[in-house]
């Protein structure tokens, strides 16, 4: 009896010793895991300082919303542009060799929790072709919008008017440096309204409506009472991770008074009476090739018969492109044509586009050049222009 209390005094004394053992490793493993952990926040702490700029004992001042949204993003985009040669079509009608920016823009977005969002974009240099001698700041894009649901976003504010696919694309995305001149003489600028646009059917149909006072950007009055309506509606029976296929038909309806429309023929470029317009477009991403297509058209009944009771305006273009260096090197080709006036003969302008770009980080930093062949009717100017851009996303 004794010996067996002996042992069992002995083996209860070796099972705490061997817990206790254990204990005293586990505290150290504890005590040796929050050391890397001190040392490793430690480390974190100080690249953040770098990183944000704190070089001292004071902390640098940091921009903090002073609303209520859950989410702000400050950044923008530049895109320096430089252009030689003859005019490849009648935008550069006396506009000579020269440097400038094309877009400098400064943007804020948010959001808040309760499906609302907004933006507010600041053009600094003007944004037009067209040559000047003073730019000034101004809007380029500024809504307040509501996002509940997926197939009706509603935005209000100085956004891209529903018509023509070119025109509706994002700037930062554009294949070659300018949109074609039909786009730009038959399409309209952001406008001041009120959008609505989503998608239904597993986002194979998608559509855009707007409501705006029809008198251009940066304007807050209304010609009339009367608005500007445009519509757009894509299809897209195909979309995949390497083919994609987009079919779109749009229109525009709108009667104007003293609305300013380039070459057409109207007493100082300005324009009163209704105008409707129509197009359809596709594009086509197939791996490294991308092909586009539109064809718009407008119909103008001058109030006062000048040049014309009514007449047709139309225009094309084709673009292909090729990525001849995967994501790196794209090559691009373009063919398109513009007719202000079909009750006139001979009046059609044409033109060609090659070019490359080349993506130095994707469209966040990329080099871009054209060389632009043009026809234009009656000039003793027309020709080869070359033009280049850096554009930088920041």
């Amino acid at each position: 009896m004794k010996s067996f209390f002996t042992y069992t005094l002995i083996f209860t004394a070796s099972v705490f010793a061997t817990v206790g053992r254990a204990a005293d490793v586990s505290v150290e493993d504890r005590l040796k895991n929050l050391e890397q952990q001190v040392q490793q926040l430690a480390k974190e702490n100080t690249e953040l300082k770098k990183e944000l700029g704190w070089k001292d004992v004071h902390a640098p001042v940091l921009a903090r919303p002073s609303g209520k949204e859950i989410k702000l993003i400050i950044g923008g985009f530049l895109q320096a542009q430089g252009e030689f040669g003859q005019a490849a079509d009648p935008r550069w009608a006396g506009v000579k060799d020269r440097f400038y920016f094309r877009r400098s823009r400064i943007t804020v977005t948010g959001n808040f929790s309760e499906n609302f969002d907004f933006k507010a974009e600041l053009e600094l240099q003007g944004g037009s072709l067209s040559p000047a001698t003073s730019l000034n700041s101004r809007t380029s894009e500024m809504f307040i919008g509501w996002r509940k649901y997926d197939f009706a976003n509603v935005r209000f504010g100085q956004v891209k008017t529903a018509f023509g696919a070119e025109q509706m694309a994002s700037d930062l995305r554009l294949i070659a440096i300018e949109r074609s001149l039909s786009n730009d003489r038959l399409t309209e600028p952001r406008q001041i309204g009120l959008s609505v646009g989503g998608d239904f059917l597993d986002k194979k149909f998608s559509y855009q409506f707007m409501l705006a006072n029809g008198n251009g950007s940066n304007a807050s009055a209304n010609d009339n009472s009367g608005f500007q309506k445009s519509a757009h509606v894509f299809f897209t029976p195909i979309a995949t991770k390497e083919n994609k296929l987009i079919f779109g038909v749009g229109g525009l309806w709108s009667d104007d008074v003293g609305v300013a429309k380039t070459g057409f023929g109207f007493a100082g470029n300005l324009f009163t009476g209704e105008r409707s317009a129509w197009g359809v477009d596709a594009q086509w991403n197939h791996g490294p090739f991308d092909l586009s297509a539109e064809w718009l058209s407008n119909t103008f009944k001058p109030t006062n018969a000048l040049p014309f009771k009514k007449f047709n305006a139309e225009g094309w273009h084709v673009t292909a492109a090729y990525f001849v260096i995967p994501a790196k090197l794209q090559a691009l080709i373009r063919a398109e044509a513009f007719d202000a006036n079909k009750l006139i003969g001979g009046n059609t302008s044409h033109s060609w586009t090659a070019g490359l770009n080349y993506l130095i980080k994707g469209e966040d930093l990329r080099l871009m050049l054209n060389y632009i062949q043009g026809e234009v009717p009656g000039s003793t100017t027309d020709g080869g222009r070359w033009l280049t851009r850096m554009q930088l996303l920041f």
